[in-house]
């Protein structure tokens, strides 16, 4: 799956651009960066369907705030690598391997926050009724 996203990234210029501007915006405290409004060469009835593009692909994140702070945005993981991968190549094209190492990261990191996860479930204490029986025979 990883190559169609990367092929889309490498078909579509302007979609490379408006990744490139949050990738060089500077983000709030939180992380969270403030919609990009105006990228030379796009002209801004474009980038709705762009941002919409890279959301839907995953290489954009976007969390609503409240209607004074409005929508914020994050590169992904898939926005950040595709950038990379697209620079390092010129974006002539995509590279089989390269594309499997990027899903292998992708996985690694999917499947160490799947054992955090578990190893936080793990750690919590566990009452029982049977000890509330114990406590109550004593």
């Amino acid at each position: 799956m990883i190559n169609y996203e990367l092929s889309q990234l490498q078909d579509n210029p302007e979609w490379l651009d408006v990744l490139r501007a949050y990738s060089e915006s500077t983000p709030d405290e939180q992380g969270r960066l403030t919609r990009v409004h105006d990228i030379e060469g796009i002209a801004e009835e474009h980038l709705p369907r762009i941002h919409g593009k890279l959301i839907a692909f995953g290489f954009l994140d976007f969390e609503l705030a409240d209607r004074h702070e409005g929508v914020f945005y994050q590169l992904t993981s898939l926005g950040r690598q595709g950038l990379i991968r697209l620079r390092d190549t010129g974006a002539d094209t995509v590279d089989e391997t390269t594309a499997d190492e990027i899903v292998a990261e992708n996985d690694a990191e999917s499947d160490e926050a799947e054992a955090e996860a578990t190893t936080t479930l793990l750690e919590e204490p566990v009452t029982t009724d049977e000890s509330a029986r114990e406590s109550e025979a004593a």
